[in-house]
């Protein structure tokens, strides 16, 4: 007797009844796309975000610089003022306070864990490797900027005064700077652009916004920028590669770190600054 599971053991005429047509024959789902982001918020709550950190700067250092001013006995427009790190970077952090505290409300209001949500995920034991990439990176990129017109001076070298206010600006540049630039950049700002417009465009104009944030510090000259928009490039697409915030943050942290470590060999442990030029 023929069985059903096995109806090559029947007649050829058989065999023929019980083949579906193809039309007929059922395929699995395709794949949906791993690059494609789909966030919980909108490029306007992006906006909202990006309002609340100029607004923060402005009040904050509306209320802390007259006072400090007034105990240094300097009018609250002099650069003893506004290129000291001991008040621009409190100034500073507790913008990007309130901004992270506005991103929390943010998911908070549409019920959504904050982490999981912008994809943290960190690395596990891969983390080092991160980080390992980061010095890499800060490596080659400081080793194209002898080959590229770099300025002597930009504005960003006014705050490396004295060595107190280097170490902090380390200490900024390697802890909150990065980590808040990441939960903006990548965590925010590229899954919302991702979701309109794909990955390639995503990349790039991330990138771009990552490269003007610093265009100040820069003086706008094309060299560095260019620079630090392939630094955004690595960084958006580790995030895009990984789905985790955390590995791109970690490359940043490490890329800031190696700056900071060859300034701190170059001026002879921030004793002489004056080297920075």
């Amino acid at each position: 007797m023929d069985s059903f599971d096995n109806p090559q053991g029947g007649p050829p005429e058989a065999v023929g009844q019980q083949i579906a047509p193809e039309s007929q024959i059922s395929r699995p789902a395709p794949h949906p796309d791993p690059w494609r982001e789909n966030p919980p918020w909108t490029f306007a709550d992006v906006i909202r975000i990006l309002l609340v950190a100029v607004i923060a700067l402005v009040i904050l250092g509306a209320a802390i610089i007259p006072i400090a001013a007034r105990r240094l006995g300097v009018p609250a427009s002099s650069a003893q003022i506004t290129e000291n790190p001991r008040i621009a970077l409190p100034v500073q952090a507790l913008a990007y306070l309130a901004v992270l505290a506005f991103m929390v409300v943010i998911l908070y209001t549409r019920r959504r864990p904050f982490w999981e949500s912008v994809q943290w995920n960190f690395p596990g034991s891969r983390w080092l490797a991160y980080l390992l990439m980061g010095m890499v990176l800060g490596f080659l990129i400081e080793g194209a900027s002898a080959f590229l017109p770099v300025p002597k001076e930009v504005p960003f070298d006014k705050y490396f005064t004295d060595a107190t206010g280097a170490y902090l600006m380390a200490i900024f540049g390697i802890t909150l700077a990065p980590l808040m630039e990441e939960l903006f950049f990548r965590g925010f700002l590229y899954p919302v652009l991702n979701r309109r417009l794909g990955l390639a465009a995503s990349l790039i104009i991330t990138a771009l916004a990552f490269s003007l944030l610093h265009a100040a510090q820069l003086a706008h000259a094309w060299a560095p920028l260019f620079l630090i928009f392939i630094v955004g490039l690595v960084l958006t697409y580790a995030r895009a590669r990984t789905h985790s915030v955390a590995s791109s943050f970690l490359i940043h942290a490490g890329y800031n770190s190696t700056l900071f470590v060859l300034m701190w060999f170059a001026t002879d442990h921030f004793r002489h600054l004056e080297k920075m030029t």
